[in-house]
């Protein structure tokens, strides 16, 4: 590991990788859990590099289960930092803003103020993907103060660059031009900054730059935009310069100098693909539709299409790795706890054993407490086979829900989306967008038929994506108290017919109640499980307006676990749904 280390402090990746897997089988075989952690460290910052956000997010998730065994809080935290922006940056922000929330947790007490600077940071640039301006600001200011508590170096300084500029975007997001170039002056006046940092001032120019263009100042903004072109092409900073590229192109196309805003577009559209900059070559596609006519147009149109969708579906499958990832680690350390649970049990049998010998003296009682045993034994399992019963009958109708549901979404909606191409190929336009509308319905069905499994992906996990599935700007979605409740001894039946309660009342204030707030909150008692679902939507009158299919199944599903089910609403201040299941299956 000595040359891994050496190769790591070099950034020389392909040498790291090899020299870790060359000494993975003697770190293994160790069983030292400090050597075994510093292993899943080298090999996530390689895979980070190279641009493998799951493996990376794998052996940083890893490291840190590691530390934590070691007691390493500290490190630990500092572990999750990494593998939280990953998640950022691949736009699993409620996982991203719960890991950096636990990683907060963990340095709470130490003096790393420059990390909890980074990370304060983190949740600014979530809140602010998220469009939540104050709450961005609110996190980036909190990180100014723990850089002002640091030691003034270089890494500082350009931390302190990277909080002006971000509070400057925000300030250019809300449209406050001015306030924006407030901040980007301060940056401006630290010492050196164009010969030190000068990426940092290249950002810092351009968006000073696209702000004065937006105050209708265009005094030096050709200059200023080719100043920044030129830092980053000496630095080689692809990104930079598509991003340059790409305002050049805008303000040609604003300006009406379609020849230029074209090159400009081409230029910002082959240095995003380099860069690998989804963002920007979405942004230049768009351009070069708008600024080309027939086929062309078209051509770059279906370009733009097909990548939007397929960083669409790449941040769904993100998600999901990052939750297998989490059930996988979990999984582990359930085995281990299961080994220990397994050896006590063997304890007990053998003390068992010994309370055997001694009531054989007491024959008498022994006879009594035998006919009493056969008795309870004979209830008890006469209960399971009811039990038994009743759970296979949930089972089945499951089954047949998950049959309908794969009918519908491989057989008809696929017939559906056939005959809707046929009839857009045939200009049948009308046709096909009431086809099309047939076809989200048949979709949609088939969604709500189907439901969850808990074997692969815990029941916290499955919430916090379907959270992630319907959260929005103008629908927030809150949870509370998920884990008070220990899930893995909840029966996957229990936690099923809870998620889709969960669910369809998501769907039913989203669609009906024009609510901007739904509350999720768990509670339980000795004995069951207490779920509320609160919204601040228009509500209605219970007793005058019928209950529609969703709520009636959601309610036969409840009792049908031997649950209790309660809707209760006020016109103008929202609805509130109770339910109440047990925790394990009441005997009969």
């Amino acid at each position: 590991m000595q040359i891994a280390l050496m190769y790591f402090r070099q950034k020389k990746l392909d040498s790291l990788k090899k020299y870790c897997f060359i000494a993975k089988k003697n770190v293994e075989a160790s069983n030292d859990l400090s050597r075994i952690q510093k292993f899943h460290f080298y090999l996530a910052t390689y895979y980070k590099y190279k641009e493998v956000p799951d493996s990376a997010y794998y052996h940083y998730n890893t490291s840190k289960n590691f530390l934590l065994k070691l007691g390493d809080t500290i490190t630990a935290g500092r572990r999750m930092l990494n593998f939280a922006v990953i998640q950022m940056n691949e736009k699993d922000l409620l996982g991203a803003e719960t890991t950096t929330i636990t990683s907060l947790k963990y340095l709470e007490k130490s003096n790393l103020n420059r990390i909890k600077a980074d990370l304060y940071n983190n949740l600014g640039l979530i809140a602010k993907r998220r469009n939540e301006y104050e709450e961005a600001l609110n996190y980036f200011n909190l990180s100014l103060n723990y850089l002002n508590k640091c030691e003034v170096n270089d890494r500082v300084i350009k931390s302190k660059l990277n909080y002006y500029n971000n509070v400057a975007l925000i300030y250019q997001m809300k449209k406050n031009y001015k306030k924006s170039n407030f901040f980007l002056k301060k940056a401006l006046k630290i010492d050196r900054i164009k010969e030190k940092f000068s990426l940092s001032y290249a950002f810092i120019l351009e968006n000073m730059t696209l702000n004065n263009y937006k105050l209708n100042n265009e005094k030096n903004l050709l200059y200023n935009y080719k100043k920044v072109l030129s830092i980053r092409e000496k630095a080689k900073h692809i990104k930079g310069i598509s991003i340059t590229n790409n305002l050049l192109a805008f303000y040609y196309k604003d300006k009406g100098n379609k020849e230029k805003a074209l090159f400009y577009a081409n230029k910002g559209l082959k240095y995003s693909k380099q860069s690998n900059e989804n963002t920007r070559t979405l942004e230049a596609l768009k351009l070069l539709s708008e600024l080309t006519k027939g086929e062309t147009s078209k051509k770059y149109l279906q370009a733009y299409i097909q990548l939007n969708d397929s960083l669409y579906n790449r941040e769904r499958l993100m998600k999901n790795q990052f939750a297998k990832i989490r059930y996988e680690t979990d999984k582990k350390e359930k085995e281990n706890s299961n080994l220990k649970l397994e050896n006590e049990r063997k304890q007990l049998a053998l003390e068992s054993e010994k309370q055997q010998k001694i009531i054989g003296w007491l024959v008498a009682l022994g006879s009594f407490l035998l006919i009493l045993f056969i008795i309870t034994i004979t209830k008890i399992r006469r209960r399971k086979l009811l039990f038994e019963a009743k759970l296979q009958q949930v089972e089945a109708r499951e089954k047949e829900r998950q049959q309908i549901a794969k009918s519908l979404h491989d057989e008809v909606a696929g017939d559906i989306r056939m005959l809707h191409l046929k009839l857009a190929k045939a200009n049948q336009q009308e046709a096909a967008k009431n086809l099309e509308v047939i076809k989200e319905n048949v979709r949609n069905l088939s969604h709500q038929l189907s439901s969850e499994s808990f074997e692969e992906v815990s029941f916290k996990n499955q919430i916090i994506n379907l959270i992630a599935d319907y959260f929005e700007i103008d629908f927030k979605i809150s949870v509370k108290n998920i884990d008070d409740i220990s899930w893995k001894e909840i029966n996957n039946s229990i936690k099923r017919t809870l998620y889709l309660a969960i669910r369809e009342s998501i769907q039913n204030t989203r669609k009906y109640a024009e609510a901007t707030k739904i509350n999720i909150r768990f509670s339980d008692t000795k004995k069951t499980i207490i779920l509320i679902i609160s919204d601040n939507g228009k509500g209605f009158n219970t007793l005058e307006k019928k209950t529609g299919i969703g709520i009636k199944n959601m309610q036969e599903r409840i009792e049908e676990i031997q649950g209790t089910f309660s809707i209760e609403s006020i016109e103008n201040k929202g609805t509130t749904t109770t339910i109440e299941t047990p925790k394990k299956w009441k005997s009969v």
